[in-house]
């Protein structure tokens, strides 16, 4: 079984435990929003494994600030 990550980078505040890439500028969410649809779209018909993709999986930072 396949699955996709999707990072998500955006925070409401820094946390000292977290090692993930975040940003805590929401005004970008927009431009990353636009830029993940084009990537999406690019990619869509390309096969990376022999397998079907099952799961995406969205993390990061926090996904639903989006």
């Amino acid at each position: 079984m396949s699955g996709i990550y999707i990072h998500i980078p955006f925070c409401k505040q820094a946390c000292s435990y977290c090692d993930f890439y975040f940003v805590t500028r929401h005004q970008q969410k927009q431009d990353f929003v636009d830029e993940l649809i084009k990537e999406i779209q690019a990619k869509k018909d390309t096969r990376f494994t022999h397998e079907p993709v099952r799961t995406i999986y969205f993390g990061g930072g926090t996904p639903s600030l989006l």
